[in-house]
């Protein structure tokens, strides 16, 4: 059998009809907000679940990891005198040197932000350009084009579902 194309469109022949269709389409919404909900409570009863069963794991593991620590630090001497790591079966264990930035004592992020403005340092700002599509739907049309940007008119359909009503009439 050949390929058959699916017509999804819902024939609205008058004002009854699309009243009729926007019920319906509030049914099928509180339809979809139930299954939603149902499948939200399922999944939040899932990770409570889960999360209790993985909580003696995770202490476990916590354990483990901070014996492991415990260990390395106690013989750090011994066991990295000449390497920064030691491959073991079942994986590697070490010291990996790193460089932290923070601020000198009494002074804040903030401070520091301040200082870096009023010494001009604009290299070391983090600064995001968006463009500001509000501000633009205030200017002129000559003005847009000399910035390579145009407004374009368009007609957009809309509906609205008046859930009280429907509430009342369905119960």
């Amino acid at each position: 059998m050949g390929r058959v194309k699916p017509n999804n469109l819902y024939p609205i022949k008058d004002l009854s009809a699309a009243n009729a269709a926007m019920a319906e389409i509030a049914v099928t919404k509180r339809g979809i907000a139930d299954l939603e909900n149902y499948m939200n409570d399922r999944i939040d009863r899932i990770k409570a679940e889960t999360e209790v069963e993985a909580a003696p794991l995770q202490a476990r593991l916590a354990s483990i990891e901070g014996g492991l620590l415990a260990f390395a630090e106690h013989n750090k001497a011994e066991l990295f005198k000449t390497k920064r790591s030691r491959e073991l079966d079942f994986g590697s264990l070490g010291y990996r040197r790193s460089k932290e930035l923070k601020p000198k004592t009494k002074t804040t992020w903030k401070m520091v932000l301040g200082r870096i403005k009023e010494m001009g340092f604009a290299m070391a700002l983090r600064v995001k350009e968006t463009v500001n599509r509000e501000e633009l739907h205030t200017w002129t049309d000559e003005r847009l084009d000399l910035i390579g940007c145009r407004r374009v008119e368009k007609d957009q359909f809309w509906y609205e579902i008046d859930e009280k009503k429907i509430a009342d009439k369905l119960g």
